[in-house]
């Protein structure tokens, strides 16, 4: 696809420009006050309007569920079959939306969890066995319905409805017939990108210091300003380069290649640490996660003193929705030809699985090493120092150098994935019309591949803290939240009035590629 500036919004791309480069300006002349001003809105946020957003994930979660075991689930994502593998499909679904946040996570969340137990649990081992299954509750199942939530009406209106808009003001007009009003249009598209823009940033500053400081444990390099922002600068170029190749040559390969250094990562993990309790804790985590899914999706401790449900689960589901508009656009993309049923249960068991696995392993690895009095983990989450634990639990095991080398390739190869399909988002968004194949120009990709550098950048000159981090994502949902609420019930409105006639569609297209539709035919029969 040709570069030119006519096919590109250019308003709606300046505009966010700007909006990126006055948060940098404020936020480097006036470090103290955009920390005070974003920590007030964020406890603000939470508290009043957290509820909202577990609610909001169960409308998710019941909806996803009825469309993929209902007939809908029998709807095909365009006319043609599928363009990627199943396992392709998880893997760059996996990498784009949640891979280089899991590595960050992996060995210091549960920490957090052990610290402030819920429930009214005061046993030490029970603490440990509920953060294990709250981590695998936070990163699994409830963040892929949010995503798919997001991603069924892009994919409904790109290729059932045929439009060859890839934003959420597309999504929205085309669904309502074409009667959005154009400054509507225009207000939905600028949250839509600042809400992609505050979940990525969340990604790289906490990311960031993590590379940094595994490559100055592995180099003896000074991890200061200077390494950060060459951290930044070095993952720039990385992903700039996949994204010019593109999604095909590009990400399908690098994804692929990234789960499987992943998995023997985790692998690693296992055989050196205390396996058999890593396989019982990880099995007992599954279970009390399924156990007490309700409980979790629905706890806001609504008398307690610590916040918990707010600062976390409220933060990670946030934090999902922030990145759902961006995720949905690169799902969208790479799920032509996919069932809807096929689709839904393969990211959200893929999914869950995948995680309750990478926090199953590598959680109880560290627990472990704070149960024996081999590491003071809570001291060092408590003085602010989650690299520097990550490092000490390397240092614990009798390969430390392989491991860290091993952990730096895995969360560089995630954060470029992550990078890649959110710089695909962002540039198809600011697209005024794409191909039928929903490719964008991949100068138009390079762009918004050195946006995202920008803000990284900035959290490292205000040195923002986790706190200021996570309000990013917080804060913007509010407003776009509703918006994706009502794009999905319009979308469960037009399957059902149509489902007859996009399925005759459907059974003329197979003919000529060749696909078995007697599933069709047994249910309409």
């Amino acid at each position: 696809m040709k570069f030119h500036t006519s096919d590109i919004d250019l308003k709606l791309t300046f505009t966010s420009f700007g909006a990126v480069l006055l948060l940098g300006i404020l936020a480097v002349l006036y470090p103290e006050s955009v920390k005070n001003t974003m920590g007030v809105m964020l406890d603000f946020t939470v508290i009043n309007f957290g509820a909202g957003f577990l609610w909001y994930t169960l409308f998710a979660t019941v909806t996803l569920l009825y469309l993929a075991f209902s007939r809908f689930g029998d709807i095909r994502m365009g006319d043609s079959k599928p363009k990627f593998s199943k396992f392709q499909l998880f893997a760059m679904a996996l990498s784009a939306g949640m891979g280089a946040s899991t590595m960050y996570w992996g060995f210091i969340e549960s920490v957090y969890y052990f610290m402030d137990p819920q429930f009214g649990i005061v046993d030490r081992h029970m603490a440990m066995e509920y953060a294990t299954a709250y981590n695998m509750f936070h990163w699994g199942a409830a963040g892929w319905f949010i995503y798919l939530i997001v991603a069924i009406p892009f994919a409904v209106v790109f290729y059932i409805k045929k439009s060859q808009r890839m934003s959420l003001s597309g999504v929205l007009n085309s669904l309502f017939n074409d009667r959005l009003p154009v400054w509507a249009q225009k207000l939905v598209d600028l949250l839509f990108i600042i809400t992609t823009l505050a979940a990525t940033a969340l990604t790289l500053g906490l990311g960031i210091p993590m590379i940094s400081s595994n490559i100055a444990s592995l180099t003896g390099i000074p991890d200061n300003l200077m390494l950060g922002i060459g951290v930044i600068l070095g993952l720039s170029v990385i992903f700039s380069l996949s994204s010019y190749i593109g999604i095909e040559k590009g990400m399908a390969r690098l994804s692929s290649a990234t789960i499987y250094i992943c998995a023997f990562f985790v692998g690693l993990i296992f055989i050196i640490g205390p396996s058999a309790l890593i396989m019982n804790n990880m099995t007992n985590g599954i279970g009390v996660m399924l156990t007490e899914y309700l409980r979790m999706s629905t706890n806001t401790d609504p008398f307690g003193s610590t916040l918990f449900p707010q600062y976390w689960t409220v933060f990670f589901l946030a934090n999902w929705i922030s990145y759902s508009p961006g995720v949905g656009v690169f799902i969208t993309k790479i799920i032509q030809g996919q069932k809807l049923r096929d689709v839904i249960l393969i990211l959200v068991i893929g999914g869950t699985l995948g995680s309750a696995v990478i926090f199953g392993v590598c959680g109880t690895y560290s627990m472990s090493l704070i149960d024996t009095g081999a590491i003071d983990g809570v001291a060092m989450i408590e003085s602010g120092q989650p690299t520097a634990l990550v490092k000490e639990i390397f240092d614990q095991s009798p390969m430390s150098m392989i491991l860290t080398a091993i952990y730096l390739v895995t969360m560089i190869l995630f954060t470029v994935t992550t990078l890649d399909g959110t710089s695909y988002s962002l540039a198809g968004i600011a697209t005024k019309k794409l191909d039928a194949e929903a490719n964008v120009s991949p100068m138009f990709r390079l762009f918004w591949c050195l946006l995202l550098t920008a803000l990284p950048i900035v959290f490292l000159l205000i040195n923002a803290d986790l706190n200021i981090l996570k309000s990013f994502p917080v804060l913007i949902i509010v407003l776009i939240t509703p918006i994706f609420l009502i794009a999905a019930i319009r979308t469960l409105q037009y399957l059902n009035n149509n489902y007859q006639s996009i399925m005759a569609h459907q059974l003329e297209q197979d003919k000529h590629l060749g696909i078995n539709h007697e599933v069709f035919i047994a249910r309409t029969v």
